[in-house]
């Protein structure tokens, strides 16, 4: 059977750009290896808790927000709730500071103010730099046509502003201020980018950082798969196909050209594969995999020589947990709480912390019961700790290690959490743990890396991978190539990916 477009992978971009094609009357087939839809946008059931593994909370939504567009073609505000956090952007806490961030600039500027007045001025500025970064990157004209929507974003950012282009957050942060525990504030979010903000290209920061302020946090109620199973279903309903539990074996090349795919049933890794071909190929899957293991020795190098040498992201580990009460009635009231041990003086201390001692290491609580999350019974909720982790440190121990060591994790951060929350722990009725290890066996990215490759200043913007890879009719949809890791980035991704392939067809 032929199709137009054959997506490798059921991530939020393939998605997204698998339900573009449809949209648009093309014939798309979806296959991926999970039994369900969304990759890192999906969610599990346990005892009536719903476990959402990777949305945290959903920054923008504003007038100029990207995803807007790309929302409404695709019928997502029919079909999807989505709530507004009103707690703030996040409650910072160490031992020398404790206050909440709204998520609204000018309000998060006051709050700043009055903990550190003598940075006034300087608090003041970086808001203003970071807005006027990523106002050159929203000027993306309100239409209907495709390219107008999604925009050359980098091209027009890096003429606009090449100061920041050349510095990292951490230099950024260094530059505007000098109060570390300031700084250490507006980095409260930095495990959602990066584990090193001498690392993080500073305009993806200021991006990052600007956007929730601009629209605010959102969730999507009932948690992330009510958007991926959205998206699964206008697929179908479309006329599009996705076969789920079917692992991609191998792209087909002829000629140059990507004009198919084998694919085994993962009940059956041992069957004969099933070859299928289309017109075009999306490979929703990482860069890495795709180069060394699904296109051969010969068709790979190019794709290989291009990724030679580049960074993969960080990876974190998550402690899910079900309380059968509201943390509400223990006095707690804020949906994002980040800790930073008191160990931790200065931005400089922030890389080393992240993979030192679990006892000191920084960690940000997620409290859905803070909000009409629909993620539990009534007068029940659930959250999530999370922080950044590596596959080495859960490699190369045995079965009986390994679960040992998830459980004491589990323990250690569940009594960080009644240390932050007292009374918490008697409240869990539910505990679990998705550690690096865990998310490399459920999504294949290597090292368990839910950003891809790393967004360091000789990896990001226009040094970045693009959709369009080195083999023709091959393109990229996933959080490995442009604009980057992230929900709203590669929600930009996939369409990014449908829109070159439509002009493609055009031709």
């Amino acid at each position: 059977m032929t199709y137009d477009s054959i997506v490798i992978g059921a991530g939020l971009a393939g998605l997204v750009a698998g339900a573009k094609l449809a949209r648009e009357g093309k014939k798309v087939l979806v296959l991926d290896q999970h039994t369900i839809p969304g990759g890192y946008s999906t969610s599990f059931t346990v005892k009536n808790y719903t476990i959402d593994v990777g949305l945290q909370s959903m920054d923008g939504l504003y007038e100029r927000d990207p995803k807007i567009p790309i929302f409404e073609d695709l019928d997502v505000f029919y079909n999807v709730e989505f709530v507004h956090i009103k707690t703030g952007y996040y409650r910072f806490t160490n031992s020398r500071e404790d206050f909440s961030l709204p998520d609204k600039r000018e309000d998060a500027i006051d709050v700043l103010i009055r903990q550190f007045p003598k940075e006034e001025k300087a608090i003041r500025d970086f808001f203003e730099t970071i807005e006027t970064i990523t106002t050159h990157t929203h000027k993306i004209p309100r239409t209907k046509a495709l390219q107008a929507m999604i925009g050359p974003l980098v091209p027009i950012l890096y003429s606009s502003i090449p100061k920041w282009g050349r510095r990292n957050a951490g230099e950024m942060l260094d530059m505007f201020f000098d109060n570390e525990d300031l700084k250490l504030v507006l980095a409260g979010t930095l495990l959602y980018y990066s584990d090193d903000p001498y690392k993080l290209s500073a305009i993806i920061f200021a991006l990052a950082l600007s956007s929730h302020f601009k629209g605010g946090n959102h969730y999507i109620k009932g948690g992330s798969m009510k958007l991926s199973g959205h998206l699964a279903n206008f697929i179908r309903e479309n006329n599009g196909t996705i076969l789920l539990g079917q692992k991609v074996t191998k792209i087909i090349v002829d000629k140059g050209k990507a004009v198919g795919v084998e694919y085994v049933s993962k009940k059956d890794l041992t069957a004969t594969p099933i070859s299928v071909y289309g017109s075009f190929i999306i490979a929703n899957a990482s860069a890495p995999q795709v180069a060394f293991k699904l296109l051969s020795e010969e068709d790979g190098k190019k794709l290989r020589d291009k990724i030679k040498g580049m960074t993969i992201g960080h990876s974190t580990t998550n402690v899910y947990l079900g309380f059968n009460k509201s943390l509400q009635e223990l006095g707690h009231s804020d949906f994002a709480t980040v800790v930073n041990d008191p160990s931790v003086f200065t931005l400089k201390d922030v890389f080393s912390n992240h993979y030192g001692d679990y006892t000191k290491r920084n960690y940000m609580f997620i409290d859905y019961g803070q909000i009409d999350s629909g993620m539990a019974p009534f007068g029940k909720s659930t959250g999530i700790i999370s922080f950044i982790d590596n596959i080495e440190s859960w490699e190369d121990i045995d079965d009986e290690q390994y679960e040992q060591k998830k459980r004491d994790i589990v323990e250690i951060f569940v009594n960080r959490l009644n240390e932050l929350i007292p009374g918490a722990k008697d409240f869990i009725e539910y505990k679990g743990i998705a550690n690096p290890r865990t998310k490399m066996r459920y999504t294949l990215n290597p090292a368990g890396t839910s950003i891809g490759f790393a967004q360091t200043l000789s990896q990001a913007g226009m040094k970045r991978m693009k959709s369009k890879s080195p083999i023709e009719n091959l393109h990229f949809a996933s959080a490995w190539t442009f604009p980057g890791g992230g929900f709203s980035s590669t929600i930009w991704a996939g369409w990014q990916a449908a829109a070159e392939i439509l002009n493609k067809m055009k031709d």
